[in-house]
């Protein structure tokens, strides 16, 4: 389990660049520490803007579009770059009642469930290797998960608008 449904869709299957992207961050490995036995999985990488009462932001997003990628997410992951986070997309834009939980990560995280327009609905944490699993109160179309805090850091609030562009959605 980690996060839905499991059909795939038809997007960049190597870890390259969607744009609005230009470059991926060359540290983006660095907090990946995989165990013996466990297999590298690709996420390409792109932009996502985050309309905020003080201005949008823009915020670097490893993508689990696939279902091999949302079933790894964040595991294995000691952190992110600054002002980057991952988001999950399936393969229809759909209400989603699945929910998420953290074993295999060694880090807190703060997960944002946003609604069809990518309005933040609701805040859950996460905790590092908890398999408990936690969902939000009303059914989601999209997650962006960040480590815990980044959030709050970046002033990121319930209410705000994560603009997901279209090259991310699936045709």
């Amino acid at each position: 389990m980690a996060c839905g449904p499991t059909q795939d869709f038809d997007t960049p299957n190597d870890g390259g660049v969607i744009a609005p992207a230009v470059e991926r961050p060359a540290e983006i490995d660095r907090f990946l520490q995989l165990p013996d036995g466990v297999a590298y999985i690709d996420f390409p990488w792109s932009e996502v803007e985050v309309e905020r009462a003080t201005g949008t932001l823009t915020v670097g997003v490893l993508i689990a579009n696939t279902s091999e990628r949302r079933s790894r997410g964040m595991m294995y992951r000691s952190g992110l770059p600054e002002r980057s986070g991952m988001i999950f997309i399936w393969e229809n834009t759909r209400a989603q009642t699945g929910g998420f939980w953290n074993p295999n990560v060694p880090i807190d995280l703060d997960v944002a469930w946003l609604d069809a327009d990518g309005s933040i609905m609701e805040f859950t944490v996460l905790i590092a290797g908890d398999r408990t699993i936690k969902a939000p109160q009303e059914p989601y179309y999209f997650v962006m998960e960040m480590p815990r805090g980044r959030f709050a850091a970046l002033g990121i609030e319930h209410g705000d608008r994560v603009v997901i562009p279209p090259t991310l959605l699936p045709r």
